[in-house]
């Protein structure tokens, strides 16, 4: 292990200065950079108290967290038993501005770096080191002294949602007593902006956030999400055609190039450094500079930068690899309070479905499924013969409306990835397998018991070492892994739910014992039930007409005294300024409806309003059959409303949920609503003045 690697939270006294760092303070401090090389900061700080700033010689905290994109989930995983590398980098870059784009890219050309220390991902993939203020200063200084390039990083989502479309700030630093902000509602046409940029998942995973917002609750969810990378993966820059050309045209366009770039950057090094250009070795995007003019092709000489390099041992043979690196402009140095960064690493990366370990699993002298995730399988949160938790997504009997308290119990199933813990280690027990019997709704009966097959996962080891990969055998049995080995000594299974068919599940555990090459099962737990459903919505507009406002209200809408507007490109064409309203027929149904609701926007505030009450617009389910919502909205148009695009949108959520912790239902003890299942319809009008 490298000298200067340390756990997942770092002290850095005894780090030593690297030869940049003392070049660095010797110029600062008029000292000899002899006296400086390999000097541990403790004793360096010691020599320079009184030749430095007194706040340079204070530390800077900046953690972060490697994690991985499971793309079959859309969700970031944790990526423990990993080792970031902190490196100092010395690197000039070709920046390309394309005139009409709004990121900028930039090319390394020639790069130096000088490790400042390692340390360990502890299981949840966080990391922390500390940086003397006056290397902090360094990095900062540069950006600066050079127009515009202060704003270098990598961009966020939280970057491009500028207000009015979600609400800046994070909880104050540190947190004092605020009231409870209103529950956060994305808008069609916000989701559909995001959409355009990030993608389908992460605009549906916004949306889903969105609609589990309760007064009172963590902002946890929607904060990471927004904290998110913008782009999951690189996005190509815009090269002009001539410059990708083989042969001798595509010379004279790269020669070019040269000579452009050697004129901006006064440098006769310029040119050369070019050779080293590399039009597929690129970093970026970043959000370009809209204020100060800079050239399409601009240099920008010897950047130092903190950069990071992740590496891990994924194929176990002792040695790791590299799964993160090129981490350029990670750290946002504006940031006020405590930095972080985010790191995604490659698709060789071994990540963990399962963060913390459950606590407060006792162990008795049998085998036990204790608990689904987070959530104790105790009478208190989960009924055992209906298989659903009766904490989160409560009904709201008797009218479903949003005032309504939550008073009954919940009849709530799980979705998505369920990781089991309960206890294995008993007796002389070598082996474990997990079996179930199904029940599809529309059967009587459970099938006969079958083992969970084919299930794999990792998990993070305690101590040095690559985490561990959990395999079953042919028949299902894992192995009882030693307890002081792993950091979730008691994960029994992780289950993708989302890849078995919904319905009831009896779950039991059986231990076994190893003997001349078989499995003798010698206990078998009592069973536990889970209803699955991983079943969306689904959402209709089965009509929508509108006619004159000065019609009463009361009168039927016939094909005589109203207009129906076709599914495909509406357009309502009313005379100017005239009050019009509309009629709204919509349904929303799921195996397991939790709410539903329907919403307007356009142009400009109170563009649209309901003329009917909230029974027509919205509904949460009263009980656990209450799960179809046929509805009848009406809504008026005023005249002076200018012409333009209008929306109408469905939002509906099933009461499904993933008792894995990423919300506060642990620290609520799962009173809680939670999303997990949701769709969205939207139907946008085209309104004209005849």
């Amino acid at each position: 292990m490298d000298k200067n690697k340390t756990a997942q939270f770092e002290s850095p006294e005894e780090r030593q200065l690297t030869e940049r760092q003392a070049l660095y303070l010797s110029r600062l401090a008029n000292l000899e950079v002899k006296q400086l090389i390999g000097l541990p900061l403790a004793k360096a700080h010691e020599l320079l108290k009184w030749r430095l700033d007194p706040a340079l010689l204070l530390f800077r905290r900046i953690c972060g967290r490697v994690v991985k994109l499971n793309p079959a989930t859309g969700n970031y995983e944790p990526v423990p038993n990993a080792t970031v590398h902190v490196e100092d980098t010395d690197c000039s870059f070709l920046g390309f501005f394309p005139v009409e784009n709004p990121f900028f890219w930039l090319f390394p050309l020639r790069c130096r770096r000088e490790v400042l220390t390692t340390v360990a991902t502890d299981a949840c993939g966080n990391f922390c080191v500390y940086l003397p203020y006056w290397d902090v200063d360094r990095y900062v200084r540069f950006r600066r002294e050079r127009i515009c390039f202060p704003e270098i990083f990598r961009p966020n989502l939280r970057d491009f949602l500028r207000p009015p479309f979600i609400p800046e700030g994070r909880l104050p630093i540190p947190p004092m007593p605020q009231p409870d902000p209103p529950p956060f509602r994305l808008q069609p046409q916000h989701i559909e902006t995001i959409r355009s940029y990030a993608g389908d998942s992460v605009a549906r995973r916004l949306e889903a956030i969105a609609g589990s917002a309760e007064f009172g609750a963590h902002v946890r969810a929607i904060e990471a999400e927004l904290d998110r990378p913008m782009f999951s993966q690189p996005i190509p820059p815009p090269i002009p055609s001539e410059f990708r050309r083989v042969g001798d045209k595509g010379k004279q366009a790269k020669a070019k190039v040269e000579i452009n770039v050697a004129e901006m950057s006064e440098s006769p090094s310029a040119a050369a450094l070019l050779e080293q250009l590399d039009f597929n070795r690129f970093i970026g995007p970043f959000w370009r500079c809209r204020d100060v003019f800079v050239p399409v092709w601009q240099m920008i000489l010897d950047t130092p930068d903190l950069t990071f390099r992740v590496t891990q041992d994924v194929d176990g043979d002792g040695n790791e690899e590299t799964i993160y690196s090129e981490g350029f402009f990670d750290v946002r140095w504006n940031a006020p309070s405590n930095l972080h960064v985010t790191l995604v690493a490659s698709g060789a990366a071994i990540s963990t479905p399962h963060c913390g370990p459950v606590q407060g699993i006792v162990c008795q002298d049998i085998p036990a499924i204790v608990t689904a995730g987070y959530m104790p399988l105790e009478p208190t949160h989960h009924d055992d013969v209906l298989g659903v938790a009766t904490r989160v997504n409560r009904p709201r009997p008797p009218d479903g409306l949003s005032a309504t308290p939550q008073s009954s119990l919940a009849h709530a199933p799980y979705a998505q990835t369920l990781n089991l813990h309960g206890c294995h280690r008993i007796g002389n027990a070598t082996h474990y397998r997990l079996t179930y019997s199904y029940q599809a709704p529309e059967a009587p009966v459970f099938t006969a018991p079958v083992p969970f097959t084919g299930l794999e996962w990792w998990t993070p080891r305690l101590g040095p070492g690559a985490p561990i990969h959990v395999v079953p055998d042919a028949n299902g049995w894992y192995p009882i892994l030693p307890a002081g080995l792993v950091s979730h000594p008691n994960w029994l299974l992780s289950w993708p739910t989302h890849n078995f068919p919904r319905g009831l599940y009896e779950t039991r555990l059986e231990l076994g014992v190893a003997s001349g090459g078989s499995i003798t099962v010698i206990h078998t737990s009592s069973p536990r039930r889970f209803l699955v459903d991983n079943s969306s919505p689904v959402v209709l507009f089965h009509e929508i007409r509108w006619r004159s406002a000065s019609i009463p209200l009361a009168a039927p809408w016939t094909d005589s005294n109203s207009t129906l507007l076709p599914a495909v490109c509406p357009v309502l064409a009313r005379p100017a300024g005239m009050d019009v309203h509309l009629r709204v027929v919509w349904q929303a149904s799921a195996a397991h409806l939790r709410d539903a609701q329907l919403s307007a926007s356009g142009c400009g505030a109170g563009a649209l309003s309901f003329v009917t009450g909230e029974d027509t617009r919205y509904h949460w389910h009263i009980n656990q059959n209450d799960n179809s919502v046929p509805r009848t909205a009406i809504l008026l148009l005023h005249g002076e409303r200018p012409p333009g695009c209008y929306h109408l949108s469905i939002n509906a959520y099933g009461r499904q949920f993933n008792p894995s912790g990423f919300d506060h239902g642990p620290s609520a003890d799962w009173w809680i609503n939670q999303v997990i299942a949701w769709s969205h319809a939207t139907r946008s009008i085209s309104v004209v003045n005849s």
